[in-house]
């Protein structure tokens, strides 16, 4: 008996929930982001911009802005604050 991959739309996985959403087979979550959300965090982060754009404010009035395909990574310990520009989805790893 053969196995056939089934497709994942990760964007689609995204904005199926209200919170982040675990990718099967992985330790990776993608979320939709409509709003300003603050995290402090606990773990460095990984994040994937999938769609949209997003500023993160980083602490001591630092920022970046990130578009589709940008990736960055956040050491543990510090609060950031993830504004959308518009819908945004994202795939990390925490």
């Amino acid at each position: 008996m053969s196995s056939i991959a089934q497709v994942l739309n990760l964007i689609h996985l995204a904005k199926g929930s209200a919170t982040a959403s675990q990718v099967p087979g992985t330790n990776l979550e993608v979320l939709s982001i409509r709003k300003p959300q603050e995290f402090m965090l606990q773990n460095s982060l990984w994040l994937l911009v999938l769609e949209g754009e997003l500023i993160i404010d980083l602490p001591f009035g630092d920022f970046r802005v990130l578009k589709n395909g940008d990736s960055l990574h956040l050491p543990k310990q510090i609060t950031i604050k993830l504004q959308p520009v518009k819908d945004t989805s994202v795939l990390w790893q925490s």
